[in-house]
């Protein structure tokens, strides 16, 4: 039976929120500077509109790497987006963006996925807290390499 995650990530930034959603959502990059994200690939679309599909390999510190495909349900620049995953996690994302203060932004992401991978759905009732750690890792590690470029006073 698939394993349920429900994930709440918060992240705070000293920019704009037109610009935090230009740099988060420039998703194509990650492998670039988010090391957990193997490959990115545009599959259709540009990754921030409707319609847009994006397929991903994220590896955490984890022995497994996890491929899923994201499709763009609903986006409202520049306050939030939904997605929708296939593959091995199956479920929907949504990264929501408020204004915290002037110049001041505040990122949300709900990720609410099954995983459908065998193996880690049988060990799942055990390394729960193992694979909600390994989680939480990649997005500490998304969040400090991310941080530099949204802050940065250089225009994209």
């Amino acid at each position: 039976m698939p394993e349920q995650y429900h994930f709440k990530t918060e992240w705070q930034f000293r920019a704009p929120m037109d610009r935090v959603w230009t740099v988060l959502l420039d998703i194509q990059n990650y492998p670039a500077w988010w090391k957990n994200f193997r490959r990115v690939r545009l599959v259709r679309g540009d990754g921030k509109s409707v319609g847009s599909i994006i397929e991903c390999e994220v590896r955490g510190s984890l022995p497994y790497s996890l491929s899923y495909q994201l499709e763009v349900l609903e986006a409202a620049r520049p306050t939030h987006i939904l997605l929708r995953s296939t593959g091995d996690l199956v479920g929907s994302g949504r990264w929501e963006f408020s204004q915290t203060s002037p110049g001041a932004t505040q990122a949300v992401y709900y990720w609410d996925v099954a995983t459908t991978n065998p193996i880690l759905n049988l060990v799942a009732p055990l390394a729960r807290g193992a694979l909600a750690r390994n989680h939480q890792r990649v997005m500490a590690n998304g969040y400090d390499a991310l941080r530099p470029f949204v802050e940065s006073t250089a225009t994209l």
